[in-house]
């Protein structure tokens, strides 16, 4: 047993100052989340957002009270707090369907509670049939959830005879159609929102670059399956999202056209980052593959997968300097050159496949800067002309 307990202390050791330093990297994160100047820089990012909220319910609130002549308008400001959230980052349709859902719930709990009463059956009866008709309107998911937690709300909060039926009903879609206009008139940069979207998913990518890069040089092929596993989990949905929202709140929103420059690049170069990560999962796919086969690298490989992911980060400053004329990266021309070259010597299958991905890669971010397909490839043959010339000894031999 002593020998047991002898063995076993170096794990509960390790154990321990694993503990320590997970303890500390959390407390040191917790401090840099709370800096005064992160939380500054937070409630900045979101005094649009604050303002939109408050402007909504207020307005709803007077509405329903003064001009309806409600007298505890409860639903109405609570309807417009839930549409401006909704529309956060959300197309208009998302925050429509929300909106017409709290409502829809309202209206039919309210003629129920004063039909059949409440009392846990009635509960159950309610939201059954608030769920059950905006099934029968054809409402997706959100009206439905929406309609039902609305009408439970109703039975719950506001029972029977603490207001006239009907009123509720009225509020809600005031505060709904109020929440579309203010988000409407002080709409949200669809710039700044796109970029929210963006920023994880190209530094996902770029870390995934630099760790193929680093894989590929040293052959590690538990580096490449990290790698492989990171590019798996990237989702370029969110930055799909946010670029049709966007796109629907320039179209509905008259006081927005500013902003149009800033998320026009977004809005093109997005579906492009949505190719180029398919080309970085079969990149980082094929170079794990290569290093489990002991496949010879040559040195540029690795070095076109660092020009790659430098690529990835000049995207940052295209982005938010629209007044800049759009260069196109020396990044993606040198990693797609040295790819082509590597190309036209290799016999070797896996290297192959690799320096394809790494062209792919290249010419999908070369597009994300406007440039059609054509454009991109007859770029990147001029680079890889370039590049073997740059090569070839001169006529002297040297």
């Amino acid at each position: 047993m002593e020998r047991r307990s002898e063995a076993e202390a170096p794990l509960r050791a390790r154990a321990a100052a694993q503990v320590r330093e997970r303890g500390s990297a959390l407390l040191e994160e917790a401090a840099e989340r709370s800096r005064p100047s992160i939380v500054a820089a937070r409630l900045k990012a979101n005094l649009l957002w604050f303002a939109q909220a408050a402007l909504a319910t207020s307005v709803a609130w007077v509405i329903a009270k003064e001009v309806l002549g409600h007298p505890r308008p409860i639903f109405a400001p609570v309807v417009a707090l839930i549409g401006v959230s909704a529309t956060l980052g959300q197309r208009r349709r998302y925050a429509t369907e929300m909106v017409i859902g709290v409502a829809l719930g309202i209206g039919i709990a309210d003629a129920l509670v004063v039909a059949i009463g409440d009392g846990p059956v009635q509960v159950g009866a309610i939201v059954a049939g608030a769920m059950a008709v905006a099934v029968a309107v054809g409402g997706g998911a959100i009206l439905v959830s929406e309609a039902a937690v609305s009408a439970l709300l109703v039975v719950t909060v506001q029972p029977p005879g603490s207001g006239l039926s009907g009123e509720r009903f009225l509020d809600s879609l005031l505060g709904g159609v109020l929440a579309l206009i203010v988000t409407a008139l002080l709409p949200a940069n669809p710039g700044a929102a796109a970029r929210r979207a963006a920023a994880p998913l190209l530094a996902g990518l770029a870390t995934t670059l630099d760790e193929v890069a680093l894989a590929l040089e040293h052959g590690d092929a538990d580096l490449a399956d990290r790698a492989l596993l990171r590019a798996r989990r990237l989702d370029p949905a969110p930055l799909a999202e946010s670029v049709a929202a966007g796109q629907e709140m320039l179209q509905l929103s008259p006081f927005a056209r500013r902003a149009r420059a800033r998320f026009s690049r977004y809005a093109l170069a997005s579906t492009q980052i949505d190719a180029t990560l398919t080309s970085v999962k079969a990149l980082s796919r094929a170079s794990a593959r290569g290093i489990a086969l002991g496949a010879h690298i040559p040195e540029a490989v690795p070095s076109a997968v660092r020009d790659l992911a430098e690529t990835v980060r000049t995207l940052d400053r295209y982005f938010e300097h629209p007044e800049e004329r759009p260069p196109v990266s020396e990044h993606a021309l040198r990693a797609a050159a040295r790819a082509t070259l590597v190309l036209e010597v290799t016999s070797n299958l896996p290297v192959s496949v690799i320096v394809g991905q790494v062209r792919s890669a290249a010419v999908d971010l070369l597009r994300s800067w406007g440039l059609d397909r054509q454009e991109a490839e007859d770029l990147v043959r001029a680079a890889a002309a370039s590049m073997a010339a740059e090569e070839q000894p001169d006529e002297s031999g040297r």
